[in-house]
């Protein structure tokens, strides 16, 4: 599905405390947009960028943000037609139809860019840099960028001014600003569904200074093969429900363990699920280790030091679950 979007962006989305650092570059932006997302879904939207005559110059607009790597998780410069399709995913029969600049293909490169880097959002761009490439309709300067989404990919044209290295700066300059803008759009929208409330425990097993993450298998509905503590729907009591979701992941029973803290529940959201989870954390130590036999619903468990945790792709929120029942 291909939609035109042109929607200015919104200052009022981000929080106050953003605003300063949002006034001036679109770098700068984006980059607030993807950390206030952060903090009230606990993880961040993934971005990454599918070049061709702007050269990578996006890429290096975006990683010039300190702490960019939470959020944008890479580039491909498809310059050439063989790079386009094997790389970005775009169709041998689109580049004979339309040639590479056109709608068509920043679509396809923005949308096999997304599949390929496995990112939530991906921009594209495609265009004449000059001073040779003109053909008949196509001028010196004339660009397409596109930006997909899990919910549509939308494209836009662009004429710039000037001579080679003025055009890619200003195609590079508005490209960002569509990200930002297309950013702000997406975010707006998953803003306005109505969020469903659920009540999950989420418990942290340790033993000599280490916690157990488990691997959710893809037999879950949610969040598969992402890294998770214990957890599970609360039925009845949140503590006798960490018990049941113990005993029935890890084979564990009360004799086995012995509760440390139980935390204040915290509020996940997650926009793309239209939930808001209460997580209700638990620490639990391990007095029989080798009797820890998982289920289903995982593929594996590690013991890790509770620093580490940022190395592993995650449900939303572990981390600030995990530091809620951390003891000092």
């Amino acid at each position: 599905m291909l939609l035109i979007l042109k929607k200015p962006f919104l200052l009022e989305y981000i929080p106050h405390r953003y605003l300063e650092a949002a006034v001036k570059k679109p770098e700068e932006q984006i980059a607030a947009l993807a950390r206030a997302y952060y903090e009230k879904a606990g993880k961040y939207l993934t971005i990454g960028t599918v070049e061709s005559a702007t050269g990578g110059r996006v890429a290096d607009k975006i990683t010039n943000m300190a702490g960019s790597s939470d959020y944008y998780k890479g580039s491909v410069i498809s310059y050439s037609n063989d790079l386009k399709m094997n790389a970005a995913g775009v169709k041998s029969d689109t580049l004979k139809l339309h040639g590479a600049v056109s709608p068509e293909i920043a679509g396809e490169m923005a949308e096999g860019g997304r599949r390929m880097l496995g990112v939530d959002i991906c921009l594209s761009t495609t265009g004449i840099a000059g001073p040779a490439g003109a053909t008949q309709g196509k001028p010196i300067g004339l660009f397409y960028m596109a930006v997909a989404t899990p919910e549509n990919t939308s494209i836009e044209k662009f004429v710039f001014g000037g001579n080679r290295i003025e055009i890619k700066r200003s195609a590079a300059r508005k490209a960002l600003e569509l990200l930002k803008n297309s950013l702000h759009d997406y975010l707006k929208r998953l803003s306005s569904v109505p969020l469903v409330e659920k009540h999950v425990v989420t418990c942290f097993l340790e033993q000599r200074d280490l916690i157990m993450i488990l691997r959710r298998s893809n037999k879950v509905s949610t969040y598969q093969r992402a890294w998770a503590g214990v957890s599970g729907y609360i039925e009845t009591d949140a503590m006798d429900q960490a018990y049941t979701e113990i005993r029935e992941e890890t084979g564990l029973f009360k004799n086995n363990i012995r509760l440390v803290k139980q935390g204040k529940p915290i509020e996940v959201v997650d926009e793309q699920l239209h939930r808001k989870w209460i997580v209700h954390p638990f620490l639990f130590h391990v007095l029989d280790p080798d009797k820890i036999l998982i289920d289903w619903e995982h593929t594996e468990f590690k013991w890790i030091k509770p620093g580490d945790l940022s190395k592993y792709t995650a449900v939303p929120g572990l981390d600030r679950a995990l530091r809620s029942v951390m003891r000092r």
